[in-house]
């Protein structure tokens, strides 16, 4: 299989990383628009000897390369994933984007996710949008676990996470090193905050029928004590260095749905416990509890989630498709286990006198 990387960031890299690793899988090549990686060696760039004789792209290159699949990973912004996306479409290659705001299509993105749909449709394209968060922690993970639910009141959830591994992109996006006053001027223009909060809850809702026709949505800065630092930011007493958001959704003025997140930079014992708990209730509840790497190795969970996509993508028609609307995700595994080869045993013990 050909696979095209576009974005050699922290989350790219991640992906070529686990690409590397497949015998399956051929990359066919890697786009980044960033001058100083432009030319350079995948292998020493991302320090792995597999990726060494491939060189980085630059944007303008892509129309000479082809690829059976493509996966995406600059933005978390629909508008600004849109011009690339729909190309590689348009030309008949596969997409897997970790664009936030596409997970979940809404307000004006839904509009950018048919004009995507259209044109992958016209190429005979398949496209989806996955991740972490969003992606499968507070939504997909959930949405499954109602299966056994016959009614549902409400839904909560609630993330507490370290956002240290994350590039700079993601650092922007959360207001990092920013005074409080900024923080607050980026999140009224909706340029800081965790992108996906919304998508998540919008999936959720209407996934677990809970009728919900509003989400309210509010942000706060944390302001560090203390200096922190990550492989991409110092940051010094008295700026930001993490948020809290949270997603409320009412029906008909009656709140339905509550999701809060939590992030930090560097954490330490005086922060919040990290991890996820989702809680569903109704009959029965639900109760979710997500600890250790899987929450939080946001970054490697991510680049996973993106490559084992493919080939649950490549099973559905042309055209775009939400993660719910794949089979079951699940780990695209490098060899078949057929249930024929699967040997079965039983052991029969005689009882030896214990009572119940």
């Amino acid at each position: 299989m050909r696979v095209l990387q576009y974005g050699v960031g922290a989350m790219g890299g991640l992906m070529l990383r686990l690409l590397a690793k497949r015998g399956d899988v051929s990359i066919v090549g890697a786009i980044d628009r960033d001058p100083s990686k432009i030319g350079r060696d995948l292998g020493e760039l991302l320090q792995e000897p597999a990726l060494s004789g491939l060189k980085v792209s630059s944007p303008e290159m892509i129309d000479q390369m082809d690829a059976d699949v493509a996966l995406h990973a600059t933005t978390a912004f629909a508008a600004e994933a849109f011009p690339v996306v729909a190309s590689l479409a348009a030309r008949g290659i596969n997409v897997v984007t970790i664009t936030q705001e596409l997970f979940f299509p809404l307000g004006s993105n839904i509009d950018v996710a048919e004009d995507i749909n259209r044109q992958a449709k016209a190429g005979g394209a398949r496209v989806t949008a996955v991740g972490i968060n969003p992606g499968f922690i507070m939504d997909l993970l959930p949405i499954s676990a109602s299966s056994p639910c016959w009614e549902i009141d409400r839904v909560d959830g609630r993330r507490v996470v370290d956002f240290s591994p994350y590039g700079p992109d993601e650092m922007r996006h959360i207001g990092a090193g920013l005074t409080e006053s900024e923080f607050v001027l980026g999140a009224r223009d909706g340029t800081i905050g965790h992108i996906g909060l919304l998508e998540t809850a919008g999936m959720v809702a209407v996934s677990m029928g809970l009728n919900v026709d509003e989400l309210q949505q509010t942000k706060s800065a944390i302001i560090t004590s203390r200096p922190r630092r990550t492989s991409f930011i110092e940051i010094q007493p008295g700026r930001v260095c993490g948020f809290r958001q949270t997603v409320t959704g009412f029906s008909k003025g009656d709140e339905k749905l509550r999701f809060e997140m939590v992030a930090f930079l560097d954490p330490d014992d005086g922060d919040e416990p990290l991890g996820d708990r989702v809680r569903i209730t109704g009959s029965p509840a639900v109760d979710l509890v997500v600890k250790e790497q899987i929450s939080q190795l946001g970054g490697l969970g991510t680049a996973a989630v993106a490559v084992n996509t493919i080939p649950r993508l490549l099973d559905v028609a042309p055209g775009f498709h939400t993660s719910q609307q794949l089979r079951t995700p699940s780990i695209w595994a490098k060899s078949e286990n057929r249930p024929a080869a699967i040997k079965t045993n039983t052991t029969v013990l005689e009882s030896i006198g214990v009572q119940a």
